[in-house]
């Protein structure tokens, strides 16, 4: 935990601004990492509705221009997320949806998802793949600039659910296949982009109870190969990252 906040201070000397709420997350994860809970891993039947918040740090692609400004693209703020399935009973097939929205200084994502999901299960846990229909939008600011990228297309999704210890584990693995479309806005030029890309995804899910509270530690990054860039006049794209480090709480 000591660590955690350690980070956060740093975060705060390298002039990277970290909200009350991305604090609150962050001590949070803290409390949860510190122990564990002894029940199995297993994929609940029936329907269940889970919403989640912690820290959010995208890496973006630089942005330069002619005359030597920049912009490094790294920021750190606050995600949000609404997530849900439902499994129908003595069947392998769930339906799932989620729905996330990120934000920082400088960058808005907005992004949902609706899934089709088969477990099976097998002496080392439970594993599972589903494919569905994903759509994301990115926005970003800096200065009079205005950089948006929007994907729309496919995800596959497959999991692992285990016991290490008497720790349960969830362990996600995704590919999204996208079109993409790029922009770029200053008021003066106004560029697009368009092409095929990819994202690659992992997030490490580890359940825990503080304060007489079920929870769950959710660690995650995302690899997006393409995003918009614009370097000495001329729009381009580099890939990014997305760091997620959250609390997530059964609703229902």
């Amino acid at each position: 935990m000591l660590a955690i906040i350690q980070s956060v201070s740093a975060l705060h000397r390298r002039g990277l601004d970290v909200s009350k709420t991305s604090v609150v997350a962050c001590l949070a994860v803290a409390l949860c990492l510190s122990g564990g809970v002894s029940s199995t891993a297993f994929a609940v039947d029936g329907s269940v509705i889970e919403g989640s918040v912690g820290i959010w740090a995208p890496l973006l692609p630089e942005l330069t221009e002619v005359g030597g400004a920049s912009d490094s693209g790294d920021s750190v703020g606050t995600l949000l997320e609404l997530s849900g399935h439902h499994r129908f009973d003595g069947y392998l097939t769930s339906v799932e949806a989620g729905v996330e929205y990120g934000i920082t200084d400088t960058v808005e994502m907005f992004g949902y998802e609706f899934l089709l999901r088969d477990t099976w299960s097998f002496d080392v846990g439970e594993l599972s793949a589903g494919t569905g229909f994903s759509q994301m939008q990115w926005d970003r600011e800096w200065a009079n600039r205005e950089i948006g990228n929007d994907y729309t297309g496919a995800k596959i999704r497959g999991g692992w659910e285990t016991t290490f210890g008497r720790q349960p584990i969830w362990i996600d693995l995704t590919l999204g296949i996208y079109d993409f479309d790029g922009s770029y806005d200053d008021g003066v030029n106004n560029e697009t982009i368009s092409k095929v890309t990819t994202t690659w995804g992992l997030d490490v899910k580890a359940d825990c109870d503080r304060f007489g509270i079920p929870m769950r530690f959710v660690g995650g990054i995302d690899y997006l190969r393409d995003m918009t860039t614009w370097h000495a006049g001329q729009i381009s794209t580099d890939d990014g990252l997305a760091l997620t480090g959250a609390v997530e709480f059964r609703l229902r």
